[in-house]
């Protein structure tokens, strides 16, 4: 996507989804009639009623939520009948409160989470039905699991990183119904690159290269079962995968994997699959290994991505962070220490560490990157005792400040490393990293083509 066009959608993206909901208005707003017309000796005009639910929906109020408000205001002591008709994932649209479903469960993990300083315990996933997949978040256990056939009543969705999500709170119902009621293998997998990997995806098809594997041992059921984990590549990117079975692949081997699907950990995709998915070992020459390469990318496809294995990146940084320099870390866990105090393991005598905590714009997007003792010795020139020297003999503390901002503030990066995207952005944890020397004409001859481009 160029980036006039990028700018056309972000202009026009958020108003789509008003035009879509507008488009029935009238079908609204008979419903509000026919529960205040029955419960309601308020008299209210249909034009005053399109006047106020325009205006939630203005405010992005649910569709649904807006007309209960208003049966509430004008005097309606009935609430709307719950549709009861079952909605088909893929036509599934955000922030409805209220959606019945007939699915499988693909996957359910648990997870613990802090709620206004109290951990609780919710479940996420992915469930399916014969026209796709969506991930969901239970915010209680429903004592489901994967494989059950569920018929869901007033669950609701919610966006979240442009796609839509479902949830379970407690106004849902459950019932878990026979298998039969939705066979297992009732939609074609999906042919896709690593680099179309997103969570949510469901029977995904894909050639790729094993480029790391790893055995585990975990305990399922009350048994001990192996677990096959780690990076696969094509051409157009790597992510990690987890394998249920033992299909005695190898590392280095080509395979088709088809039927596996996908879910995400801190932005990076995870392909999953288990005995049910079909995996074929093809022809090594199918893919080289030199075509699965470090991919660059500008950072505004970094960060709608979220996250990402093995990435570089190149742009001006914007910001020298606090916590960037000398720092002290706890001896047991490797965390840095706030006054000489470990989270995790209370005051202890710290270890002694460098490290670089940048923000780097390339004119499309800003991400940050931390950058180990290794990485910033290098791009200091200094070493760790070289720099504790330079601290020790400081007056005020800021001379080392002073020449990592001199070094590198104002300056064009090069960064190789995996990315991780979470609530606060995206970061790239540095693997490398350079500094590149600019050659300023043959940078503006490239920009003036660029606007040339774009007009």
């Amino acid at each position: 996507m160029k980036n006039k066009d990028r700018l056309i959608y972000q202009i026009t993206y958020p108003f789509w989804g008003l035009l879509m909901a507008v488009d029935d208005l009238q079908s609204h707003i008979d419903d509000i009639l026919d529960v205040l017309s029955e419960d309601s000796d308020k008299g209210v005009s249909r034009e005053e009623l399109e006047k106020q639910l325009r205006k939630f929906i203005d405010y992005g109020v649910p569709v649904e939520q807006a007309k209960q408000t208003l049966i509430k205001k004008f005097g309606g002591g009935a609430t709307l009948p719950a549709s009861t008709e079952r909605t088909l994932i893929v036509d599934l649209k955000p922030n409805v409160s209220s959606v019945n479903l007939l699915c499988r469960v693909i996957a359910i993990n648990p997870k613990e989470i802090t709620v206004k300083g109290e951990k609780r315990k919710i479940f996420y996933g992915i469930f399916g039905d014969e026209s796709g997949t969506i991930q969901f978040t239970a915010w209680k256990d429903f004592e489901i699991e994967k494989g059950n056939v569920l018929e869901l009543a007033n669950a609701y969705t919610r966006e979240w990183q442009g796609t839509v999500q479902l949830n379970l709170g407690d106004r849902v119902q459950i019932k878990k119904a026979d298998e039969d009621k939705l066979p297992e293998a009732n939609y074609e997998p999906k042919e896709v690159k690593v680099k179309d990997l997103k969570s949510g995806l469901g029977a995904v098809e894909l050639t790729a290269r094993i480029l790391e594997l790893n055995e585990r041992s975990v305990e399922a059921d009350g048994k001990s079962k192996k677990v096959f984990s780690g990076i696969i590549g094509d051409e157009t990117g790597k992510a990690q995968f987890t394998s249920w079975y033992d299909f005695k692949f190898k590392q280095g081997d080509v395979v088709k994997i088809s039927g596996g699907y996908v879910k995400s950990w801190k932005g990076i995709p995870q392909l999953t699959f288990d005995e049910k998915a079909s995996v074929k070992k093809l022809d090594s020459s199918k893919l080289s290994k030199d075509k699965v390469q470090t991919q660059k990318m500008p950072l505004y496809e970094l960060v709608e991505k979220r996250g990402a294995l093995d990435i570089e990146v190149e742009g001006t940084v914007i910001e020298i962070r606090d916590g960037s320099g000398l720092i002290m870390r706890c001896p047991e866990c490797k965390r840095a220490l706030q006054n000489d105090e470990c989270k995790i393991h209370g005051k202890v005598k710290g270890k002694p560490d460098i490290r670089t905590k940048i923000v780097v714009d390339d004119g499309t997007g800003s991400v940050n990157s931390i950058m180990s003792r290794e990485i910033t010795e290098k791009l200091l020139g200094k070493t760790l005792e070289e720099c504790k020297k330079m601290a020790e003999k400081s007056k005020d503390g800021n001379t080392l400040a002073d020449m990592m901002n001199s070094l590198l503030f104002a300056r064009r990066i090069n960064i190789q490393g995996n990315a991780l995207g979470d609530e606060f952005g995206t970061t790239i944890i540095a693997k490398k990293a350079k500094v590149v020397d600019v050659d300023i004409k043959e940078e503006a001859e490239r920009l003036s083509s660029e606007l040339e481009e774009i007009r």
